[in-house]
């Protein structure tokens, strides 16, 4: 680091120090499960000073929407990448960024969430839509194809169904 600039020294080991305490705490906390489905869209949870933040998403329709302590505060349809929604608790500034770092992790369904307090990351959520989550196995076309394949044949079996008894 050159000279002239501890305080940036001095900022980042706090910064660092700040988040790792957060992460401390949420493992300590009451919080429910991340989770993600098709059907049902993906939940991340937070906890901000003992008051729950969740960020609701579905990927297919592009909604979102951010509730602190079940009352909504934040919503918005979006097909971009990473969204953010801004709103305060206690007095305090916000940020939730939702969504995914590149079109390939959204192909292959993997989501995050990060929440910033005054812009300084506090705390950060990944889920996996396919595949074994748990095992932290790495993308698969072959495991891909096999979990897609009962949406394409329930699809083309309506579709079939609709032209068949529908002409």
């Amino acid at each position: 680091m050159a000279k002239g600039h501890p305080k940036h020294n001095i900022l980042q080991v706090n910064t660092m120090s700040e988040f790792q305490s957060e992460q401390q705490d949420k493992e300590q906390r009451n919080t429910p499960e991340n989770s993600i489905s098709m059907t049902n869209g993906g939940n991340f949870y937070f906890d901000v000073h003992g008051k729950q933040v969740r960020v609701w998403f579905s990927s297919f329709s592009g909604k979102e929407q951010i509730y602190v302590n079940d009352a909504l505060v934040s919503s918005n349809r979006s097909w971009r990448k990473m969204s953010s929604h801004e709103f305060t608790i206690d007095g305090a500034h916000y940020t939730v960024k939702v969504g995914v770092r590149s079109w390939g992790e959204a192909f292959k369904g993997i989501y995050i969430a990060e929440l910033y307090r005054e812009q300084q990351l506090i705390d950060q959520d990944e889920m996996f839509l396919l595949g074994d989550r748990s095992a932290d196995k790495p993308f698969s076309w072959k495991r891909f194809t096999w979990e897609l394949a009962p949406w394409l044949i329930v699809g083309g079996l309506i579709g079939f169904l609709v032209g068949f008894f529908g002409a």
